[in-house]
């Protein structure tokens, strides 16, 4: 099932930018569910050429593909080589969005759907306060790409004041997956630069239980950047999913909760305890919760689930 996409040829990549940045690892791509990224192996590839000069078509093209090569990157990079190209390949996508910026607004308001699709995506690496309108007006545009790629522009504009409203209603509402996806992905960026909406919180309450995992997956961030304490339970079922994103996800959550809400503590720290000793065939969840429960807590007593037991049940 296809999830997001920044053109025809490559619909993979705007998930994997998702993913990426929402630190999740080992997520679905756009493809089948199960089918994971191509590996990177060697030195990192050349740097895709995107020339200031070249007319727009041209321009947009090359802009597909570098963001498509960035994504992986961004998702796949294990060697200081390839994270070095990662960062100098955003570098180049910065710069020349932001040159360009007021030719990408003019395409995604006027141009022909493959111009808006890829403008929508380029313009959020613009990075200029004056890309958001147009891209919050995209989220009207008839072509589901480019609601999409709308979505993920803000996501990597990354604006605090970026208004939640069409936002929330996009990830609870849209028919789609695929805009669910990217509104909670947009709703979980734009928190973590600091904006705020009175729909978050229950948009992102209601988002746990979407049937689309990368939706669970970005709402349980969003609830822990909120410090969200009453949603601890919900988020502690999710330590459950079947989707290895979702639980990695959940325990990333409760970790922004502990640090946002510090009386939630407790309840974090018992969630993780029963998620450890709950999952004994689930070798994931029990690295998961052991390396969470050392980073909320002074003290570290390694693989004793009876010492971490007894800790979480002093807590209040």
């Amino acid at each position: 099932m296809k999830h997001l996409s920044l053109s025809a040829r490559h619909p993979a990549s705007a998930l994997l930018l998702a993913a990426a940045l929402a630190c999740v690892p080992a997520c679905a791509t756009s493809g089948a569910k199960d089918a994971k990224p191509e590996p990177i192996e060697g030195a990192p590839p050349e740097r895709p050429k995107i020339q200031p000069e070249d007319p727009i078509g041209k321009f947009l093209a090359d802009a597909d593909n570098a963001i498509y090569q960035w994504c992986k990157l961004a998702l796949t990079a294990r060697t200081a080589a390839q994270k070095n190209q990662q960062r100098a390949l955003e570098g180049v996508l910065v710069d020349r969005a932001s040159r360009r910026c007021d030719e990408l607004i003019a395409e995604l308001s006027g141009g022909p759907p493959i111009n808006r699709i890829r403008a929508a995506a380029m313009l959020g690496f613009s990075r200029k306060p004056e890309a958001q309108s147009p891209l919050l007006a995209a989220l009207s545009d008839p072509h589901p790409d480019v609601v999409h790629n709308a979505l993920l522009g803000l996501a990597v504009l990354g604006r605090a004041d970026t208004p939640l409203d069409p936002i929330c209603h996009a990830a609870e509402f849209a028919e789609d997956p695929q805009t669910r996806a990217q509104a909670a992905f947009a709703l979980r960026s734009i928190l973590n630069a600091g904006g705020s909406g009175s729909c978050a919180v229950g948009t992102a309450r209601r988002g746990l239980a979407d049937s689309e995992p990368f939706v669970r997956s970005q709402c349980a961030l969003a609830l822990g950047l909120l410090g969200d304490a009453e949603s601890v339970p919900a988020i502690e079922g999710q330590l459950q999913d079947t989707r290895p994103h979702v639980q990695s996800a959940a325990v990333e959550s409760l970790l922004l909760m502990v640090e946002r809400a510090p009386a939630s503590k407790g309840p974090v720290g018992r969630a993780l305890v029963k998620a450890w000793g709950g999952a004994e065939d689930e070798q994931v969840i029990r690295t998961l919760a052991m390396e969470a429960l050392v980073r909320i807590a002074d003290v570290n007593y390694g693989t004793d689930l009876v010492l971490w037991t007894e800790w979480a049940n002093r807590l209040p």
